[in-house]
């Protein structure tokens, strides 16, 4: 009861949190009735279960570190939220013994057809990297099948969390879902050499993890690629539907980062005259306030009638949500800035800390609502805070959609040579891309 309970007000939180959530390849999860180890790289600690348990609708148990449950009441609450520790040498030796008590928890689960999620990196960063994969995943899918003798029909679903950035509010996150490595495909190297058979296993996870995310090795590499994508991405924004795009915006990174790193390595000078050129354009763009979009779009127009609909109509709906939303805002705002915690827990920290706030706002607005009104109507106004926060925000979008967009019109008019300098830039920068791209194809 916990559990989905905990699930539910996530999922409500995630939808609230993020600008856009795209999952690519549902499809490809097996069905309940099968066991399954979900297998994902690890940007943002908490923040990446919580994402997974709420979209992919399965009942799932967690593999976690093994030294968060290290007081019994805390251990207690975790359990009942499907987390299963797991001890590391390096955090808690005295502790590592319980492992062979885990992997037997694990069997037991995945002989039931149940689902576990393991992030084999072993530790959260967040980068744009895959760290050396451990092999403790492959270790419980080929025990858990030897105990079945190779009859459980155990699937390994890899996944690639792509975040725009999981810390900021409003920020896009592309979870790309891959074919399931058949577990029953290592019986035969396991039963010769168990070493092997988990070694081999365990390469083809990081081989399919890495299909899924876009991997920068040398950080140094890091803001060009950004920048390259800036343009790139907006390209292609008014040309797919929106999981088009991010597929595409997804392997056009991968694209861009194989560029960058050949060109690094065989005409670094070239490299370094494009990002003087990029950088020279972008700070251009905010001295001005305005965005790569505008540039690139032949035409800027705005739908006056909508948002003058808009603005009016839905006005007094704006001011209730903003008024009953903005103290748990702020205060979710402030109690996460006093938190001082790693950076790749960031993000989480301000789901749970917000989460909580709104929930104990909403029911405190309600009850007080209630005493002034009847029970009726405060349950009514309890379950109408949550759609107008989501109103609130479409609404504040908006309003500095519109305003940008006003701007720029009222920019293009008092100094279109300016405007016309940026678009041709913008278009040189394009083509230069392009060729770039044409030459290294024909070289790798």
């Amino acid at each position: 009861m916990l559990y989905k309970t905990f699930i539910w007000l996530f999922y409500l939180t995630t939808k609230a949190y993020f600008r856009s959530i795209y999952v690519k390849g549902k499809e490809y999860i097996p069905q309940k009735s099968k066991p399954v180890i979900f297998v994902a790289n690890h940007p943002s600690s908490f923040m990446d279960p919580i994402l997974l348990a709420v979209l992919l609708n399965r009942s799932m148990y967690f593999l976690t570190r093994g030294d968060v449950f290290k007081k019994k009441y805390i251990g207690s609450f975790f359990n009942k939220l499907h987390m299963i520790p797991v001890y590391k040498p390096d955090l808690s030796p005295d502790q590592v013994y319980k492992n062979e008590m885990i992997f037997e928890k694990c069997y037991e689960h995945l002989t039931q057809n149940k689902t576990l999620i393991i992030f084999p990196e072993g530790l959260s960063k967040t980068e744009r990297k895959l760290r050396h994969i451990k092999t403790g995943t492959a270790r419980i899918a080929l025990g858990a099948e030897e105990i079945n003798n190779f009859n459980l029909e155990l699937s390994i679903v890899p996944i690639g969390l792509n975040y725009s950035n999981p810390h900021y509010f409003k920020s896009d996150v592309f979870i790309n879902i891959g074919y399931p490595i058949n577990v029953k495909d290592y019986k035969e190297i396991f039963q010769k050499n168990k070493k092997e058979g988990v070694l081999q296993l365990t390469q083809r996870i990081k081989e399919e993890l890495e299909k899924r995310i876009v991997i920068i090795d040398d950080e140094k590499h890091e803001k060009i690629i950004q920048q390259i994508e800036i343009l790139y991405h907006s390209k292609l924004k008014n040309e797919s539907k929106l999981g088009e795009k991010i597929t595409q915006d997804f392997y056009l990174s991968q694209h861009i980062v194989k560029a960058v790193e050949y060109y690094s390595k065989n005409k670094p000078e070239v490299l370094e005259d494009f990002k003087q050129k990029i950088l020279h354009y972008l700070k251009h763009l905010k001295r001005l306030r305005i965005r790569d979009t505008q540039i690139k779009s032949s035409s800027i127009t705005l739908n006056y009638i909508w948002f003058f609909l808009l603005f009016t109509v839905g006005f007094p709906f704006f001011l209730c949500g903003l008024i009953t939303n903005i103290i748990p805002f702020k205060l979710a705002q402030y109690f996460s800035s006093k938190i001082i915690i790693r950076d790749d827990f960031i993000g989480s920290i301000k789901i749970a800390v917000g989460m909580f706030a709104f929930l104990i706002m909403y029911f405190i607005e309600a009850i007080v609502f209630g005493i002034y009104t009847n029970f009726i109507c405060g349950l009514l106004f309890l379950f109408s805070l949550y759609p107008l926060g989501l109103f609130t925000m479409s609404y504040i979008k908006n309003y500095y959609k519109a305003r940008g967009t006003i701007k720029y019109i009222l920019l293009f008019i008092r100094k279109s040579d300016i405007i016309a300098n940026l678009k041709k830039t913008r278009k040189d920068l394009v083509n230069e891309l392009e060729e770039r791209k044409k030459e290294y194809l024909e070289n790798i």
